[in-house]
């Protein structure tokens, strides 16, 4: 399939929506970025008011008419729990990065790894991708778990130049 960035594409779970981000998102994508907790692990720089959070969603919607950047909200009966992104998406190369945060409250029940199932699934049957990497901090338990449970293998001769502490983690398709 061809990849048509006209139309965004909702992902739906058993108990989940994935859907695109609104500027009516800027509070929570705020408080999603720029969280101690959340980003504990993470080395980019937090947001620091709600205009950085709307430039942030206007970037990101920008990002996918140009075929880069599939940023999703996930929400639960129009709650938004947190995000997922395919990024860094290239189609010749059939290859894209994934990166999710999760409100700390609705972590461990599950919603992050039905998120993961449903962008895998779509970037593999609607994008063709056949690697889909994921970069994580080597102390960041729990993402390793769940990049694990979902068949990612750790590339141990890779390195993040930008960011030491990373591990990287693949997912390749077997086709």
């Amino acid at each position: 399939m061809v990849f048509n960035c006209e139309t965004f594409p909702i992902l739906k779970t058993q108990r989940l929506t994935l859907r695109k981000l609104k500027l009516d998102d800027a509070a929570i994508i705020f408080a999603l970025r720029s969280s101690e907790e959340i980003n504990k692990f993470v080395a980019t720089k937090r947001m620091q008011n709600l205009e950085e959070a709307k430039d942030f969603i206007q970037t990101c919607n920008a990002l996918f008419q140009k075929e880069k950047r599939i940023f999703w909200a996930i929400t639960k009966q129009e709650e938004v729990l947190g995000t997922i992104v395919l990024h860094r998406i290239s189609l010749t190369r059939k290859y894209a990065e994934i990166g999710y945060k999760l409100k700390t409250e609705m972590q461990q029940k599950g919603f992050m790894s039905e998120a993961i199932t449903a962008v895998l699934h779509f970037g593999i049957e609607q994008l063709n991708l056949k690697t889909i990497e994921a970069y994580t901090h080597k102390n960041n338990v729990r993402s390793i778990m769940l990049l694990e449970k979902h068949q990612f293998i750790f590339q141990a001769h890779k390195k993040d130049p930008s960011f030491e502490h990373n591990r990287i983690y693949r997912f390749e398709t077997s086709s």
